[in-house]
């Protein structure tokens, strides 16, 4: 995984299109392998959540349990295909969790996806467009493209697309804080800027804190988020640890990419004000279902703000960070991300989880298919009233 605060956030919209690209692999006959081997998969596998996923209190689940009704389904008979579909059904039915999943030979995949809401994705899609001037230079730019509503060049429009860096190093992250500056000052003497994350997936907490910092009305810091990990194994609340105040660079284990898992970094824990000065007219911030992982960060963060209002739909609810590990088992054919961290976020002035929940916006939106289909954006309609009154 590419993480964030360097452990917290991943890139769930990947996840997304790499699902959709794979699914033209689902009808591929797999191989046969015999018992044994197929019991010692879905063995490690467990035995990984059982050890590192902090989430099970979270959702209620029972992994022992679950060892029990899936274990006792796999047989002599068991196929590869077979395997993958426990894998499916216990990451759909069971664990649904964005940051977690199963990958087969590197092809087909075990993930969750939550119920996204048709006319709100259509609307998106089809209309948004129409209601903005993007500015020439930003349109094909990875993380921001930004503008003025077409109808009130007074109103600003920002899409940020994605946190996700095109390149890890230094010198990306720079020309991204370059992208965000340009962007605030093209827009600082705007009555309102609306500020779109309905369609960003996420990526890494810097470039989601950096651009949230530009709104901060005041220069304090701000713990956004706690986190813990599992200390031993089990599926109760008291597996894991305490909340995080020294730096861990996690337990070793040579299967995961890094080479160790479950790394925690209080520092990357806060955020403050960021860039040469803050835009502190009001903001209307646009979430969706498809605003997730680093972007409910950055959601987290705005909500701290007096004088932004968050409009449409609720976050996908994916905040812990996660490691990849692979299989010994299966002769390195099996891979499962595993979601490695317990986070709470500042909410109402109290740390609460929203895993598996994602966060509600202050007015709660969703079109109808004739308003969809006259080519309306009734988020953007509502942020307009909201930034003019």
């Amino acid at each position: 995984m590419k993480y964030c605060f360097k452990i917290i956030i991943v890139l769930v919209i990947s996840t997304f299109l790499c699902c959709v690209a794979c699914s033209k692999d689902d009808d591929v006959a797999l191989p046969t392998t015999n018992n044994t081997l197929q019991q010692k998969v879905f063995q490690e596998f467990w035995d990984i959540y059982d050890r590192h996923y902090p989430l099970f209190h979270r959702k209620d689940i029972n992994w022992k349990e679950i060892y029990d009704v899936y274990y006792t389904q796999i047989d002599k008979t068991t196929t590869d295909q077979d395997l993958l579909d426990i894998f499916k059904d216990i990451m759909n039915n069971v664990i649904k969790d964005g940051h977690t999943d199963v990958v087969y030979n590197n092809q087909q995949e075990a993930v969750f996806e939550p119920q996204f809401n048709e006319n709100i994705q259509n609307m998106v899609q089809n209309n948004t467009g129409s209601k903005v001037n993007i500015v020439a230079s930003s349109v094909n730019n990875p993380y921001i493209s930004y503008g003025t509503l077409k109808n009130d060049t007074t109103i600003g429009y920002v899409n940020a697309k994605n946190f996700e860096p095109v390149n890890e190093n230094d010198s990306e992250f720079n020309n991204f804080k370059s992208i965000v500056d340009e962007t605030l000052v093209a827009l600082k003497n705007k009555k309102g800027i609306i500020l779109d994350v309905r369609t960003n997936g996420g990526g890494q907490g810097p470039y989601a804190y950096y651009l949230a910092g530009r709104f901060f009305a005041n220069s304090t810091t701000t713990t956004l988020i706690r986190q813990r990990i599992k200390t031993t194994t089990g599926s109760g609340v008291e597996a894991l640890g305490a909340w995080a105040t020294l730096e861990f660079e996690g337990y070793p284990d040579s299967r995961v990419e890094g080479g160790y898992v479950a790394g925690v970094f209080p520092e990357d824990n806060f955020i403050k004000a960021s860039g040469t000065f803050q835009y502190t007219s009001k903001i209307a911030l646009l979430t969706s279902r498809g605003t997730a992982s680093a972007a409910e960060y950055f959601t987290a963060a705005m909500k701290t703000q007096t004088h932004v209002k968050t409009i449409g739909n609720i976050t996908f609810g994916i905040f812990a960070g996660s490691d990849i590990f692979t299989l010994n088992n299966g002769t390195g054919k099996w891979k499962t991300r595993v979601s490695t961290h317990d986070v709470e976020v500042l909410y109402n002035d109290s740390f609460q989880s929203f895993e598996g929940i994602g966060i509600s916006p202050d007015q709660l939106s969703f079109p109808t298919s004739t308003e969809v289909n006259a080519g309306e954006d009734t988020h953007i309609d509502l942020a307009v009233t909201y930034i003019k009154n």
